[in-house]
Order: structure tokens, then sequence, then C-alpha cells
């Protein structure tokens, strides 16, 4: 048995593993709060993707939404205790289609403001895709920042994907590093703070920002070729980063990585058995 099909194992989904109502794929009850960030993002998440089993945005809202000012997140030396979900953030000049970024962890490290944007990963990578990315990027009166390399960071991933390979994780790293860099430029730090309710920078001076990946690595005894798609796309994103300079470098964690952290930071019992039971039991020790 795959993957996805012990997924759906015992869940009311149906046969490709999609539930009635994301309400059936999460703890407890979604607040006012976070329902409103993903009805804001785009693609109606909530009534879409977020009802699959294998839903990369609910296993992330699964995983962090505890986190609060009273029962923060400490992770890599920063003490999160706001998490934020679908941001928005402008690409290119003139762009009306934003990139929508699936979570950001606010927190402080060293009395400065931390920010991880983070894309959340659950079995994607099972799927080629091609590397598609709109003639746009090149064009360098549409950057709001030119300090990067951005030509070269293109063809470089060009130059990796093509290959079967999950080639769509690579063009999408490279427009969230685009809109994450375009925070430098005044219109662009404007529309988010205008789009992304809460979330506001003012100013960059007093604030450290990242970019991570969190991704699911399933067990490589129990899911071998599953695994192995893991091992493949994580290979991919390594080869393309390696040439990126270290001021834009995504990180990689995977869930597993997470979770070793986070276990024993969560007070609700019962949050921590669904979240063993509906993935960790799947993924890698």
């Amino acid at each position: 048995m795959n993957l996805k099909e012990k997924l759906r194992e015992g869940k009311k989904c149906n046969s490709k593993g999609y539930f009635d109502s994301y309400t059936d794929n999460i703890y407890g009850i979604m607040s006012d709060h976070y329902q409103s960030m993903f009805d804001k993002g785009s693609g109606n998440e909530l009534h879409s993707k977020a009802e699959a089993v294998h839903s990369s945005s609910m296993l992330s809202y699964n995983f962090l939404h505890w986190i609060n000012y009273d029962h923060p997140f400490d992770f890599e030396g920063v003490k999160y205790s706001k998490v934020y979900f679908e941001v928005r953030m402008r690409t290119l000049k003139g762009r009306s289609n934003p990139a929508n970024m699936d979570i950001v962890l606010e927190g402080v490290c060293n009395g400065k403001r931390h920010l991880l944007f983070v894309e959340s990963k659950f079995l994607e990578y099972l799927e080629s895709s091609k590397f598609e990315l709109s003639d746009s990027y090149l064009k360098r009166d549409k950057w709001y920042d030119a300090t990067a390399d951005w030509d070269s960071i293109i063809q470089n991933a060009k130059q990796r994907c093509n290959r079967k390979c999950y080639g769509g994780g690579i063009k999408q790293a490279i427009t969230h590093l685009f809109g994450i860099q375009g925070l430098k430029n005044d219109e662009a730090r404007k529309w988010f703070n205008e789009n992304n309710g809460e979330l506001h920078i003012s100013n960059l001076e007093n604030i450290d920002i990242e970019f991570a990946n969190f991704i699911f690595e399933p067990d490589e005894i129990d899911f071998a070729e599953e695994h192995l798609a893991y091992e493949n796309y994580m290979r991919l994103y390594t080869e393309f980063v390696q040439n990126l300079s270290e001021s834009i470098k995504p990180k990689w964690y995977s869930y597993s990585q997470i979770w070793k952290n986070m276990k024993t930071q969560i007070e609700d019992e019962r949050l921590v058995r669904y979240i063993e039971d509906r993935y960790i039991q799947f993924a890698h020790k």
C-alpha cells in the first residue's frame, strides 16, 4: 500500500483522498482569524486543495496553529509567537497575481524581530512538473530588487529542471525569492502591508527575514518509493540553492525535524496524539 492510500485508510474521504470539507482535515475548529487568512489567499484554498488528505496547507496548519504569545514555539534560537497563513507578496512591478507564501512565523531573536517565510510541501514532489516561469521575470524593468543576479538564478534553474522532476517546486521557490527580496522596495512593501492584515513591515532596519522549506519526509522503509522522490527533490533543491548568495539562500527542514523540537512544547496532549496519528507515524523516524 502506498503512502496516499495509507493516509486515506480509515478516513471519511473519497477514493481520491478528498473530504467533504476541510473541517474534517484539521484538529479542532479553525478560528475566524485563521479562516480569514486562508480566504484572502489565492485559489479558494479551504474549499479546494485543503480538503485533500494530503493537503500541504492543512499539514502546516495542524502543526503550527497553536502558536501564540502564551504558547510560543522555540526553534533554531528564535521564540515564535505568531503564525500567519497564505501570505501574499508582489513579485514584479505591474504584476497583478501575487505569490502566496504558505506560512510566515514571527518571533524574536536577541531582541530583534524575526520573520521566517515558509513554503510547506507534503507529497507534491511525487509528481513530475515542468519548470514554467513567465518571461516577465527576465525583464529588469519589472524587478523590485536588482541586487540579485536573477538572470543567472533563472537560467541555472532551467538547466537543473531540464529532466523529469518536480520543476514546479523550483519555479515556486524563485517567485517566492522575488517576493521576499522585493520587500526592500517601498512600493512592494506597501502593497504587502495593505494585503496581509496585521502582518506589517514598516522598515527592514530592525528585522531579520529568512526563507525556509518545511517538507514531509516519508518513512524510508515502509514507503521506499515516496522516500526516493523526497530525496530526489531534496537533491534538486540543494543543487539549485548552492549558487545562491547566503543572504537569500533558503533553508530546508523536514517535518520530522520540526516535530522533534515541537512535540515537548505543545501542552495539548490531544493535539500531540492527533499529529502523531495523522502524520508522524508515516514519517521518517
